[in-house]
């Protein structure tokens, strides 16, 4: 079997064995399934499967692990469902013996429900085992429905027979009983008996042991959990933890190794190839080097790094589909994918001439050098030149301007007629430095303008001004709404930032040290000591003055106007790891803080000094005087004199949800799109405005909807009835556990980004059409770069004033 099956990554095998496969596979958005590839040796077998999974795809229930995708007429067929994290009913039984009492009910209850639901829908499971139950943090599920288990059609009273077959393993385990099942109680061991009986016209269907069941109190005792914690992480998970782990200097190099185990194909697709540790320390100073051993060795522990003996011990990513399934490593790819195989020729090259002895005829020349300095410059992000690929490039340029001198130096001894055709063959040489230069330039511009908008456009004007060429016009007229950028001087790895509402004032903590930057001016305004324990979150007050820091333990606030520093701790922090956020509400009377990962949530009403909304999922409106509370059907609307009930909002993402300045309405950003509501659930727009990335926020005056995400914000306008949009950029990612933030100015007119690093973008939201002269544009409103900015980004040539 391949790394890829459809559009499926592949991972560990989950099974031991049979006549189906089974695989840990993601989806291109890394969501984890359970993908099965059955063996089908006739036609008949392949026509038995095809309606074994269609009647399988009608089930809906939460007992089941539900089948999301078939596909039978390729080679190899295969199957792909819901992945049930926990452990199977054999292995609990195994490890910690078998069940009694009530706890025996609620398994014979959830998995009566599952088959019962899956009968009603016309599906047969055809081979229930205590493997097929998987304990989960929600209860039991019934896993392998539709995957065509049995080698003969199957009966739903076989499915009956074999439920009596599992309450008895699950009673006694694997040893036969021979006390005649003393170990059940009266109901249970009748049901069992009824179910086990020889003439399958004589088992009761699953509805009626499900029926039977539910008269018993037993049965109503909640789910039945697994007796430990369920610890089976997806692979990204794992590899971010183990990410977690690693010193700041190990992660540093973390890309550096897992970028140079990845290539692309024929169909330009990633895809995972091998590295010797020696390809991959090569040219690297010895800190360096110590720090990819250790890489090397946390994540070879960990499993996620194999050495594959067939290719001479090399390293190889041991699962395909950790390339899918760990977000901070697809963040890395799809910033470095065009530049993967410029890479790999680059270090290829740069080998061979460090072994040949370092050749002049070795370095690389032409459209390949021209294409290696174009990445190394601008085409790259996480990937850093080792010290020997860096000495490789600057040797290729050195030799091209060693040509164009020597070439000089021998024409210019000709007769007249000569020497003109020498000062044209130099001129050309000079151009085709220049063009190569320019495209270069326009390549780091676009490499800096996701971060640093100002920055590359004075690049792309340098571009311009070296020569005209295409690249050079495609950087110069690149759209761009955002117009200003800054970026907190201090930031550092483990870096917090927050965005005050009115986006004036970036708060940032960085080793200790709380700083307040007044982001139209550029200048630190405040500073202080941060709190001695670690900050999760960090969130500004309404009115700009305070800011709240979410702590491990205990939360803090500080008034950032009174001289003093952070006050004294108070309430709740957040303990789990993960995308952790705070927020005040819009009053500025409770404090809210959240670990998307672990569920962690909690509110604090600062005005009372005491916690609100406990057990509650609450968003709160303007001034704090209306509350949508989230519980399914049983929702409410809190405001006075009365709650009331809200059903409408069951389903409905709490986390993705915002009101309106009126307190009338709310955004929600749902899968289908964003919709706004009135509080009586009836929307307000006949269309969603689409496509539906996040987090919502509504501009001061309600005219504007903004939407972010971790790597992307889209502004809508409101008020002309239609939805325009009104902005569609790309942003700095914030990592994988922290989104973006946004914020409208009073005015309406400027958008404040806060994306990653520390960095917030100034968008206009009020721009007109572009400039006709955009050189004259850009010196007029940036400049030109400075010395010091030119020697930074094009330290291969002297500067010029492009202006």
């Amino acid at each position: 079997m391949t790394d890829r099956l459809g559009g499926y990554w592949l991972g560990a095998r989950l099974d031991g064995g049979g006549h189906v496969i089974v695989r840990e596979a993601y989806d291109e958005s890394g969501t984890r399934h359970a993908l099965g590839v059955p063996c089908l040796p006739d036609a008949e077998a392949r026509a038995r499967l095809a309606a074994a999974a269609s009647a399988a795809g009608r089930v809906r229930s939460l007992s089941v692990a539900g089948l999301t995708e078939a596909c039978l007429d390729g080679e190899p067929p295969y199957l792909v469902s819901e992945y049930v994290p926990g452990p199977t009913l054999r292995q609990v039984v195994d490890r910690h013996g078998p069940y009694t009492g009530d706890a025996l009910y609620r398994l014979a209850t959830a998995v009566a429900t599952a088959l019962a639901a899956a009968h009603e829908a016309g599906a047969v499971h055809g081979s229930l085992t205590p493997d097929k139950v998987v304990l989960g943090t929600e209860g039991p599920r019934l896993v392998g429905l539709g995957w065509g288990l049995s080698r003969e059609p199957a009966e739903p009273a076989a499915d009956v027979r074999d439920w009596g077959r599992l309450l008895i393993f699950a009673a006694y385990g694997p040893d036969a009983p021979s006390d005649h099942g003393e170990r059940l109680d009266r109901l249970l061991r009748g049901l069992v008996a009824a179910a086990l009986q020889r003439d399958p016209e004589r088992r009761p269907s699953a509805r009626q042991l499900l029926l039977s069941l539910l008269d018993a109190p037993q049965s109503q005792q909640g789910r039945l959990l697994p007796p430990e914690p369920v610890s089976d992480p997806p692979l990204g998970a794992r590899a971010e933890t183990v990410y977690a782990r690693l010193s700041p200097a190990e992660q540093d190099m973390v890309p550096e190794v897992f970028l140079r185990l990845v290539d692309l194909d024929s169909d330009g697709s990633d895809t995972v190839v091998t590295a010797s540790r020696a390809d991959l320390v090569a040219g690297r100073a010895p800190d360096e080097v110590t720090s990819i051993d250790g890489v090397l060795e946390a994540y070879g522990k960990a499993g996620l790094l194999t050495h594959r003996p067939e290719d001479d011990g090399s390293l190889a990513i041991t699962y395909a589909a950790l390339l899918r399934a760990w977000p901070r490593l697809h963040e890395w790819l799809d910033g470095e994918r065009d530049g993967l195989a410029v890479h790999r020729e680059l270090a290829r090259a740069a080998r061979r001439w460090e072994a040949g002895g370092r050749r002049e005829a070795a370095l690389l020349q032409g459209e390949p050098l021209d294409r290696a300095l174009a990445w190394a410059a601008g085409g790259r992000r996480r990937v850093t030149l080792s010290a020997g690929e860096q000495t490789f490039l600057d040797a290729g340029l050195a030799g091209v301007r060693r040509r164009s001198r020597r070439r000089w130096t021998v024409m210019a001894g000709l007769l007249s007629v000569v020497v003109l055709l020498a000062l044209w063959q130099r001129g050309a040489a000079d151009g085709r430095l220049d063009r190569a230069m320019a495209k270069v330039a326009a390549s780091r511009a676009e490499a800096l303008r996701l971060a640093d908008p100002v920055t590359a456009r004075k690049l792309s004007l340098a571009a311009w001004r070296l020569a005209p060429i295409p690249e050079a016009r495609r950087a110069l007229t690149s759209a761009d709404p955002a117009v200003d950028v800054f970026a907190d001087p201090h930031a550092g790895p483990r870096s917090l930032h927050a965005i005050s509402d009115d986006g004036s004032r970036l708060a940032a903590l960085d080793e200790g040290t709380l700083r307040v930057y007044d982001i139209p001016s550029r200048r630190q305004v405040a500073r202080t000591a941060g709190p001695v324990q670690t900050v999760r979150a960090m969130a500004w007050s309404p009115d700009g003055h305070t800011l709240a820091l979410v702590g491990v333990d205990r939360s803090y606030l500080w008034d950032t106007t009174s001289g003093d520093g952070v006050g004294p701790p108070f309430g709740r922090g957040l303990g789990a790891p993960g995308e952790q956020s705070a927020w005040f509400s819009p009053g500025g009377g409770l404090l809210f803080a959240a670990a998307r990962l672990s569920g962690e949530r909690w509110a604090w009403d600062l005005r009372a000094r005491r916690a609100a909304y406990v057990g509650e999922y609450a968003v709160v409106g303007p001034g704090d005087r209306v509350a949508l509370v989230f519980a399914g059907r049983r929702s409410e609307l809190r405001r006075a004199p009365r709650p009331s009930r809200v059903p409408w909002l069951d389903r409905m993402p709490w986390e993705y949800t915002t009101f309106a300045p009126d307190g009338e309405r709310v955004a929600i950003a749902e899968e289908s799109g964003i919709q706004i509501y009135d509080l009586g659930g009836v929307p307000t727009r006949s269309t969603r405005l689409r496509p539906s990335p996040g987090h919502l926020r509504f501009s001061p005056d309600g005219r504007l909807l903004v939407s972010t995400d971790s790597d992307r914000v889209r502004v809508w306008r409101l008020d002309d009835g239609t939805g325009t949009p009104v902005a569609d950029r790309a942003v700095p990612t914030a990592g994988v556990d922290r989104a973006a933030q946004a914020t409208v100015t009073g005015d309406g007119r400027w958008l404040r980004v806060l994306a990653g690093h520390g960095i917030v973008l100034t968008i206009d939201l009020e721009r007109g059409p572009a400039p006709r002269d955009q050189a004259a544009y850009i010196c007029s409103t940036y400049g030109a770069l400075s010395p010091r900015e030119w020697s930074w980004h094009l330290p291969e040539l002297p500067h010029r004033d492009t202006c």
